[in-house]
């Protein structure tokens, strides 16, 4: 085995920014998430294991019956190890202490959420250093002059855009009768929601937030078209059908996002050099001996394995003799190590690659941090 230092040009760190997009449509208190349509399992009641509008983290137990799924443990011991759901009056009290296991479960789901408040509401005024923090962006997000009466909190969990939702890439649509009938975006990107030309609320792009103040009624819907539509009822009835009037379902909305999510990555060059790496220590690079016991000649004092020849495994498209004889390995594996020689990654290629004494390669590696 050949062993390579990789310099400081060999190795490299980028950035890689990602837009990944993301539609919600929101219709009789259920989501459509990405207009994909609910996929009934073959074992489970759906194939991703999670309840529809949500998404999987790290999409365990696809397609799973509920009696074989995997699921997280943790045995009780003087560690005091357990999960974060969990309080220490339930680990102290709810197990014993011989190795119990501590059992969790998986899948692990989030989708947008829907909450209305009023001034003065503690969640409300827990957000007011968050919109101070952009005030200076647009006047819109004055804490004391625009949100001291209704508000409706749209929230993304991050799993969604990743580090900050991506500024004039948010919006927002009411449909009656599946036909849109207003949009609102932030198009100047600066965290105002827009429609024809008024405010109706901000965007918190950090905390992945949307605060909807629009009061001005849009329409009048449900029976005998009593039934006021405005932006503070976007995503009415979001998860919650309990106490919805089937007479408003003419009613549907849409949420379009851009994310921006950050990646980094490695890239490492290894260096295949002209006239190396050319000989292979697999008994299968030699010649066959006619005789195995004519290998090696032994003695009281002595063990000497007699030399035995290169096996010529150049390709020749000619029959009428062998080719000339032409050192020849096939690249199939890259291990990378440390400075104490512990291997810490491989890289295996797809299709071995042909070595010859006089041809030299770079391999490329990627490796997401």
């Amino acid at each position: 085995m050949s062993y390579f230092e990789l310099k400081d040009n060999d190795v490299f760190v980028n950035t890689i920014e990602a837009n990944p997009d993301y539609s919600f449509y929101i219709y009789s208190g259920s989501v459509l998430l990405n207009n994909h349509q609910h996929d009934d399992g073959n074992r489970d009641s759906t194939t991703l294991g999670v309840d529809p509008g949500h998404i999987s983290l790290f999409e365990y137990n696809i397609d799973r019956p509920a009696g074989q799924r995997i699921y997280p443990f943790i045995s009780k011991a003087g560690n005091k190890q357990s999960f974060k759901s969990l309080t220490k009056v339930q680990w102290n009290t709810q197990f014993n202490y011989d190795g119990e296991i501590i059992t969790g479960s998986y899948n692990m789901s989030a989708s947008i959420s829907r909450e209305t408040m009023s001034s003065p509401s503690s969640k409300l005024r827990a957000l007011r250093s968050a919109l101070n923090h952009y005030h200076f962006w647009s006047p819109s997000f004055d804490y004391d002059a625009h949100y001291q009466s209704d508000v409706t909190m749209i929230n993304i969990p991050s799993i969604f855009y990743g580090s900050s939702l991506k500024k004039g890439q948010v919006s927002l649509k009411i449909y009656l009768e599946g036909a849109l009938i207003a949009e609102a975006t932030d198009a100047n990107r600066r965290g105002e929601l827009i429609h024809d030309g008024n405010v109706i609320g901000t965007v918190l792009y950090d905390e992945g937030m949307l605060l909807l103040t629009g009061s001005t009624v849009l329409t009048q819907y449900g029976t005998n078209q009593t039934r006021d539509l405005r932006w503070l009822d976007f995503g009415e009835h979001l998860f919650d059908t309990s106490s919805m009037d089937t007479d408003h379902l003419s009613a549907s909305f849409g949420l379009d996002i851009q994310g921006v999510s950050q990646v980094q990555n490695m890239t490492i060059l290894a260096k295949a050099p002209e006239g190396m790496l050319n000989h292979s220590n697999n008994p299968t690079y030699l010649k066959k001996s006619v005789n195995p016991l004519e290998q090696y000649h032994t003695s009281s004092y002595e063990y000497i394995e007699k030399r035995r020849e290169v096996k010529n495994i150049v390709h020749s498209e000619q029959n009428l003799g062998e080719p000339p004889f032409n050192k020849e390995t096939y690249i199939s594996k890259i291990c990378i190590y440390d400075k104490h020689r512990r291997l810490i990654g491989t890289c295996k290629l797809a299709t071995p690659i042909r070595k010859s004494e006089a041809k030299e390669y770079l391999f490329k590696m990627k490796i997401d941090l």
